[in-house]
């Protein structure tokens, strides 16, 4: 079947889609009209690969209007709210139906009768009782009878497949570099096999019940920790009072079933306390904590750990824990401390085949950890989210907001100057001697040609902030996903190698957008604003005195029948490439038909070394690709202002 392009550039002022500022949407209407362009719109056809059935509806229509990624992503900056985890995160359950779905699904409907007569009331204080009964209505009741419903097609060889194969299609073996080019084909190879297994039965999984029963449950943690935390605030009740027993047990008192001291459960004080092994429920109201963790996903459930202060060390034993939603929900909640998060791989806000969310509402914390965390997603939701406080986040691979199929990570970090860091440690070594791997800061992947991917985004609102990946990340993406980063405040860094920086390859979308601030972004290549190969990528700069350098297909470039575009409001800039022959507005002739690459600077007195410059219109040798340097409103000066 012939492949083609479909361009038309219709930018309208009212399209309640595009929600752009007056001067990007003039500027991109202005210069596609200088190179060229016959109309003023564009679009990916939805038959240039065969659809699949596990293809995100947000991503499906991105791809038919790709600069409504601008608006999209934008919409993240007001998605949150202060102290409500809970609302962003039910934002993301609504994106996460499927372009064929018509109905969704809700967690199973239960009530506190299908519990209240199975515990007795350890404790005397009904604000931590009723706390306890929440909790216990949805880890006994209603998340295992929704995970029941996201698997009740399968059979039990399928389950097991998703429980020992498939996290192979996410995890990378650290020995690989030391096998043969034939030994790693071989790998590839099974992966393949893997990834059409699983795409013979993946529609049967339905991961909706799961997802909203721990949105459920993390919107009763909240309510409950706020009627605790205003009691406690106001001396209404101290915390020894909230933790008494009563004085007298009657001889014949079960006490296997005193809520909050059943298997699995744990209530600490404010001492500092230890807790080793494999928890269902954890509570902690002070002290400088230490949590080693495990899980079992051969026997799944929900875990949740909510702790209120202290200085606390979270440490994974195994995979699959802090805040980690394995074939469940898992919930991790710290109110105040300076606190570490150390763990394997599948942890802090991963959902794999669930939802699992870590909220850390202040404090300078520390986070650290191999694959698939920090807000990760297949199949389900993976949320990370840290209110307050000088952050650093470091992680090997596809973390720090990535998504998989059928999923969505996100980290949201709202205010102080962090560092995020994604790399080092899973080499590209069919390509590179010296170069690895990242897979995230807002990326998004899908098996080529077999299933399509999710949708990774990081969003970081307040302070001067670090982003360094190498190979793949800072907004970019992979095979029918979404890939976005949105820095909405500070003097910002971003340094990747490739594939980063707004970037799509291979059918999909990356963004990366910063509102305010003197940033410095550097790649080597295909990067600050490229799609390839029926992909969009843009990148996004709004405002403030901004350096970009890359070597080449960088700055607005479109290969391989792709779109690129780089747009920079305001500022004094400064552009450097290496290569100008296929950078800063080029769009390459590829399968007859071309590609496209708009570059737009509108205010400033900027520099360039490449195809660019100050108060300049150009074109590059290529099908449709140019650029420009010129102020759409001029500022009037004194004396014009007086007339």
């Amino acid at each position: 079947m012939k492949l083609f392009l479909t361009v038309i550039l219709i930018l309208a002022m009212n399209s309640s889609s595009f929600a752009q500022e007056k001067t990007e949407i003039e500027g991109l209407n202005h210069l596609s009209e200088y190179i060229g362009l016959r109309a003023s719109d564009f679009s990916f056809r939805e038959d240039y690969t065969e659809p699949d059935s596990l293809r995100l509806k947000v991503i499906t229509e991105l791809m038919k209007s790709p600069l409504d990624m601008i608006d999209y992503t934008s919409q993240f900056k007001s998605a949150h709210i202060i102290g409500q985890p809970e609302i962003l995160s039910s934002v993301l359950f609504q994106d996460l139906a499927r372009a064929d779905q018509t109905v969704r699904y809700y967690a199973y409907d239960a009530d506190l009768s299908e519990i209240q007569q199975s515990y007795n009331l350890h404790y005397t204080s009904e604000v931590l009782n009723q706390l306890l009964q929440q909790a216990a209505l949805y880890i006994d009741v209603i998340i295992p009878r929704s995970t029941e419903a996201m698997f009740s097609r399968l059979s039990a060889s399928q389950k097991n497949f998703l429980i020992r194969k498939f996290p192979s299609l996410i995890k990378i073996d650290e020995n690989e570099v030391f096998l043969s080019v034939n030994a790693i084909d071989s790998l590839d190879k099974l992966e393949e096999e893997y990834a059409d297994r699983f795409a013979s039965y993946a529609y049967l999984i339905n991961k909706d019940p799961v997802v909203d029963a721990g949105i459920g449950l993390l919107r009763q943690l909240i309510l409950e920790l706020r009627n605790i935390e205003s009691l406690l605030k106001n001396n209404s009740v101290s915390i020894s009072e909230l933790l008494n027993a009563p004085s007298f047990v009657p001889d014949n008192f079960n006490h296997e079933f005193n809520l909050g001291k059943q298997s699995g459960w744990a209530i600490g004080g404010t001492d500092n306390d230890y807790y080793n092994g494999d928890y269902k429920f954890i509570i902690d109201f002070g002290g400088d904590d230490i949590y080693d963790l495990t899980y079992d996903p051969e026997n799944p459930h929900p875990v949740v750990i909510i702790d209120f202060s202290g200085d606390d060390s979270y440490r994974s034993k195994s995979d699959f824990t802090l805040g980690s939603g394995c074939f469940s929900v898992g919930i991790l909640i710290d109110l105040a401390g300076n606190d570490s998060y150390r763990a394997k791989s599948f942890a802090m806000g991963s959902g794999y085949f669930g939802f699992g969310i870590l909220y850390d509402r202040e404090g300078d914390d520390i986070y650290e950890g191999d694959t698939f965390l920090q807000g990760a997603g297949c199949y389900g939701l993976g949320l990370l989210i840290d209110e307050f406080g000088r952050d650093i986040y470091s992680a090997a691979l596809s973390s720090q907001g990535f998504g998989f199929v059928e999923g969505i990570g996100l980290l949201y970090d709202v205010k102080g100057n962090d560092n995020y860091f994604a790399g080092g440690k899973y080499k590209d070594i069919l390509r590179y001697d010296d170069h690895y791997y990242s897979f995230s800061q807002g990326f998004a992947i899908g098996m080529r040609p077999i299933f399509s991917g999710g949708i990774g985004g990081l969003i970081d609102m307040q302070g001067n902030d670090t982003y360094t990946t190498d190979i793949f990340g800072q907004g970019s993406s992979y095979w029918w996903s979404l890939g976005m980063l949105y820095d909405v405040e500070g003097n910002d860094i971003y340094n990747s190698f490739q594939y980063a920086q707004g970037a799509g390859t291979h059918m999909t979308g990356g963004i990366l957008i910063d509102d305010e601030g003197n940033d410095t972004y550097f790649s080597k290549g295909v990067s600050q604003g490229c799609g390839h190969d029926y992909s969009c990528g843009i990148l996004l700069d709004r405002g403030g005195n901004d350096t970009y350098t890359a070597y080449d297909l960088s700055q607005a470039a479109g290969s391989a029948n792709g779109f690129g575009i780089m747009i920079d409001n305001n500022g004094d800039d400064r552009y450097n490439i290496k290569n100008p022959k296929n950078s800063q507005g080029y769009g390459n002739p590829r399968r007859e038909f071309g590609s496209i690459g708009l570059f737009l600077d509108l205010s400033g007195d900027d520099q360039y070394r490449g195809n660019g410059k100050n108060n300049y219109y150009w074109k590059t040798d290529s099908k449709w690709g140019g650029g420009m340097d010129i102020e759409l409103y001029p500022k009037k000066n004194s004396t014009e202002e007086n007339k």
